[in-house]
């Protein structure tokens, strides 16, 4: 093979590496939030999701309103918040809530090596563990920003460890002026389901906790006046549609 041959071969090579480390991941989850809007759709169901807590203030908050309206959710508990907060965790279990991951340190999985997403996984699982007094339980997973590589992807697939992801965002992480409590109420009424993303860690504006409590209050309001059912994430998929 000559050298000209040689490096096309090369860069190929590299290019196919690199569309599969990004884009496989990329192409199932699309599949992956595709599919839970299809089955929320069906099943009339209004999934709430609350990411990077637990949070001393909002958490609590949330979990006393899911307790007036006596429904269900699913946190996806970021290892590095846990820490001085495990009886929150255990609150959430406690009232039957859907304890899942979000890693331990937030990382975006495009921009970090594959071995520190590997490790950042296992660390999040290892929190959750410390704080509910078990060992060597793997979590549902879902990936900070959306992001997997195909190492880690792999990782999940052998370990078995399911992949959530939404549907519906709440809008409560943007700048204050395009931020809307009545958002997920909108966005779900019109589709008439989905799985909403929040947030319920501690921010410095506590003006963002009224506004996610808000719009808490707004979806559990229409559902209730629609006949949307509230269920968590393993809850939607394991129903028969």
């Amino acid at each position: 093979m000559g050298c000209g041959r040689f490096a096309i071969f090369v860069g190929i090579s590299v290019s196919v590496l690199i569309l599969s480390y990004f884009g496989i991941p990329w192409f199932y989850g699309r599949w992956l939030r595709l599919w839970l809007c299809i089955r929320a759709v069906r099943q009339k169901t209004l999934v709430l999701t609350f990411d990077d807590g637990p949070g001393s203030r909002l958490t609590p908050a949330v979990l006393d309103i899911l307790s007036d309206y006596d429904v269900k959710a699913t946190f996806f508990l970021l290892g590095g918040n846990i820490v001085g907060r495990e009886s929150i965790v255990k609150r959430i279990y406690d009232e039957g809530h859907e304890i899942c991951s979000h890693g331990y340190d937030h990382i975006n999985h495009w921009k970090a090596l594959p071995g520190r997403t590997l490790a950042d996984i296992e660390k999040g699982w290892q929190a959750i563990n410390r704080a509910m007094g078990r060992n060597d339980c793997a979590y549902p997973f879902r990936p900070p920003y959306g992001k997997l590589n195909l190492i880690s992807l792999l990782y999940l697939w052998t370990h078995r460890v399911p992949i959530y992801y939404w549907t519906l965002v709440s809008g409560d992480t943007w700048p204050a002026g395009k931020r809307d409590s009545q958002r997920i109420t909108t966005l779900a009424g019109k589709a008439g389901g989905g799985v909403s993303l929040a947030h319920d860690f501690d921010r410095l504006d506590e003006s963002v906790d009224d506004l996610v409590l808000k719009s808490l209050r707004a979806a559990l309001i229409m559902a209730k006046q629609t006949g949307m059912k509230i269920r968590t994430i393993s809850e939607l998929l394991s129903e028969k549609t």
